[in-house]
Parts: structure tokens; sequence; C-alpha cells
């Protein structure tokens, strides 16, 4: 959801800054951001994401991001 309202693929976020954003322990995020970077989605360095495949990203993610999509363009574009 950031990539969206960004538009850039260089996102400046550390794990810390998303663990409080999503209410968990930033050793959660280490190991998802671990996972994603593994298959390809992502590049991980220090306080820095590099988009690398939308497409896999969107495929990766639950049913809800794309209910949440929706309804954000809906309401607001």
């Amino acid at each position: 959801m950031t990539h969206d309202r960004v538009g850039a693929t260089h996102l400046p976020l550390t794990q810390e800054f998303i663990a409080i954003m999503l209410g968990v322990r930033r050793a959660s995020v280490a190991i998802a951001a671990g996972m994603l970077q593994k298959v390809g989605v992502i590049r991980y360095q220090r306080g820095m994401i590099d988009v690398l495949d939308r497409e896999g990203l969107e495929e990766g993610s639950c049913e809800c991001y794309r209910t949440v999509r929706d309804e954000y363009e809906r309401l607001l574009c």
C-alpha cells in the first residue's frame, strides 16, 4: 500500500517503522522481509526497500489488499 501511495519503487522504510505501522514486533518484519527478498519480490537493505516484482507482491497478498485498494480508489479517486 505504501508503494501505491508513493508511486516509487525505492521506499525509505526501516523495519522498526514498519513494525510500528503494523503493530507487530520488528523481528516479525525482519522475517517477512527476508522471505519476500528470498522469493525475489523485494530487495531490502538497511532502511530501504526496493520493489522488484509488484505483480509478485500482489499475488502473495491476501484478498483483503485488493478489496482495500478498490475501496480507497472508489472513495478518494
